[in-house]
């Protein structure tokens, strides 16, 4: 089973990569500085997929909240009307800030 991407992961493992990119140039090892290349890469990778997952996470919510707003208008339920309102506020949050 894979682990959902996470910004801390990918930074870590992109900075774990630049230290032994440079220790590795540092002492002439040709296998640790490629080493800590890949890790830099893996990092890259890993924070871009964790960029897609919140902006995703936050369309979800987004549209979950606007189809429980117009439910709630239809139904004329002002308790889920507001939940909704506010659901498709946090989507558009979490777009904006996980992007």
């Amino acid at each position: 089973m894979s682990e959902q991407p996470s910004k801390i992961s990918a930074d870590s493992k992109y900075y774990g990569g630049a230290v032994k990119e440079n220790y590795g140039k540092a002492i002439g090892s040709e296998k640790m500085e490629a080493e800590g290349r890949e890790n830099k890469i893996e990092g890259e990778t890993e924070y871009e997929a964790a960029k897609m997952a919140g902006k995703a996470e936050g369309i979800k919510d987004e549209t979950t909240g606007k189809s429980k707003k117009t439910t709630g208008d239809a139904i004329d339920d002002t308790k889920m009307k507001a939940e909704g309102k506010a659901t498709e506020l946090k989507g558009q949050a979490e777009r904006n800030i996980k992007g």
